[in-house]
């Protein structure tokens, strides 16, 4: 028996509220990590290191893939992500550089 429209519908209100709230989750980390990250690009800069650390980038992959574990995370959705994220932090220490170095 298929359930009637106002359950469904309300099914969905109540998931999509939850969706809102991780949504919410997800940008206030994002809002701090890229805080810690500016933090470390002036450290970097402050002390001539350079703003890109592969090593690091590859432990990162590596600790992300025991995170994503055996769940149904796509491994190649979650990499793709935070190269998008790393790149930005990339982008921002690059930026502090060239701002301590003027």
């Amino acid at each position: 028996m298929k359930k009637n429209k106002i359950n469904v519908d309300l099914l969905l209100k109540n998931e999509r509220s939850t969706i809102d709230r991780l949504d919410a989750i997800i940008i206030n980390a994002l809002i701090e990590r890229f805080s810690v990250t500016k933090r470390i690009g002036l450290i970097k800069a402050e002390n001539n290191i350079e703003p890109h650390d592969g090593e690091r980038e590859q432990e990162q992959v590596k600790t992300l893939e025991k995170l994503i574990g055996d769940s149904d995370l796509n491994k190649e959705f979650i990499v793709n992500l935070m190269n998008l994220i790393t790149t930005e932090s990339k982008k921002k220490h690059e930026q502090i550089k060239k701002e301590i170095g003027e």
